[in-house]
């Protein structure tokens, strides 16, 4: 299957590179943070740290050929890691694997959603970890005024920042320090745009990487479709089987001059292999407002079935420690140089609540840095989700680049 990427680069490499455009961007971010452990994660969930920190150094590299109606692009993706954390003292029963704590630093640990090509390396040696990955590369060509595309590729749709349930197929990080990340996904794209004000994409994608992988790829059969029933308002509607399960939900969304309004919805079936499951609801209403030239909000409030089989040791593709959630956002722009914003995310039925505080400094056209606090505001009871027991409070410094 990895000729298929090479036979499609090739295709293009004809005279018609003279014609062709050429782009070239990327970012790179350094990360320090310290981090101080949930005591309940050390009494309950054999998490035995207290204090750590926690080094991050991370890159994009995007690339992009574009001839007449087709194009190519790529994204190569680094990411180094460096923390005790990584290294865990040995128990009578031998080595250890790293602290949970990792995971949620480098949420989405995961960085190809629907996997067939591999086309990554990932590596844990002593205190440190080095990811190199290919997490965007696809060939697309306009056919008679429709799409095809294929490859590793990103799926982008959803009004979600903090929850968007209607898309499995790229993590929103609004709750991580992570930024300029995406996820790909392995297969065949086809967009057609059946009107104007309509228009649907099929996917067909693969994935060799869920639990309990014998050899086979486990399909991915998804519609996505957007309708602008007007100048405002906007219908999507997503229906398919991912991940064994079959799914159907949407979204609307409406815009006024200086505000949004949207809610989603999906359902998910039980596993169609009839493997231990339960079947899923996940809901989001929204709201999104720039009050004034300088401040910003955002409320989303949603309800997620609690998956009953999920392994605690692991924040997975429901990334949220809740059930029911409202969480507000605020962006404040204090001088043209500094911005700061606080998001506070609150589950209504445990008590658990999250608080995000951030101030960026603009240091030129193509750098900044930033300044971040993550912790548990309230412990909550974390009886039916004892994931909340591993969130952890951090405080830190970033800077990046861009190019």
């Amino acid at each position: 299957m990895k000729n298929l990427f090479i036979l499609l680069a090739f295709s293009i490499s004809t005279p018609a590179l003279a014609e062709a455009t050429f782009d070239l961007s990327g970012n790179i971010e350094g990360q320090l943070r310290n981090s101080k452990n949930n005591e309940k994660a050390k009494s309950d969930l054999a998490q035995d740290w207290n204090n750590a920190n926690f080094y991050l150094l991370y890159g994009n590299l995007n690339g992009k050929i574009e001839v007449g109606d087709s194009r190519v692009e790529a994204n190569w993706f680094v990411r180094y890691s460096e923390s005790d954390l990584y290294n865990p003292p040995p128990s009578v029963l031998g080595n250890r694997d790293p602290y949970i704590a990792t995971q949620i630093f480098t949420f989405p640990n995961k960085l190809v959603a629907r996997d067939i090509f591999k086309l990554q390396s990932s590596n844990v040696s002593g205190n440190h970890k080095t990811e190199t990955i290919l997490n965007k590369f696809y060939y697309e060509l306009d056919i008679d005024g429709d799409r095809f595309m294929v490859g590793r590729m990103y799926v982008n749709y959803g009004q979600g920042e903090i929850f968007n349930p209607i898309n499995p197929f790229n993590q929103p990080t609004g709750l991580t320090a992570i930024s300029q990340i995406a996820q790909g996904n392995d297969g065949l794209s086809f967009t057609y745009f059946a009107s104007p004000e309509h228009t649907i994409q099929f996917l067909l994608l693969g994935d060799k990487s869920i639990d309990g992988y014998d050899g086979q790829i486990d399909k991915t059969l998804w519609a996505h479709g957007e309708y602008q029933a007007s100048d405002k308002l906007q219908l999507d509607y997503v229906i398919g089987e991912d991940q064994n399960r079959q799914k159907l939900g949407g979204q609307v969304s409406y815009q006024f001059e200086e505000s949004m309004v949207f809610s989603q919805a999906l359902y998910q079936s039980q596993n169609v292999k009839n493997e231990p499951s339960n079947n899923l609801l996940d809901l989001l209403v929204g709201y999104d407002q720039q009050l004034t030239s300088k401040w910003h909000i955002r409320l989303e409030s949603g309800y997620q079935k609690i998956n009953r089989y999920a392994s605690v040791s692991q924040f997975g593709d429901r990334f949220l420690p809740t059930e029911y959630f409202v969480a507000l956002a605020n962006v404040y722009e204090i001088h043209p140089l500094v911005k700061v914003s606080g998001t506070l995310i609150n589950d209504v039925k445990s008590g658990f609540s999250y608080f995000i505080a951030k101030s960026t400094f603009s240091l030129g056209q193509n750098m900044e840095a930033e300044a971040f606090v993550f912790t548990p505001a309230t412990k909550g009871d974390a009886t039916n989700n004892p994931v909340q027991k591993l969130v952890t409070t951090d405080a830190g410094i970033a800077l990046r680049a861009f190019f």
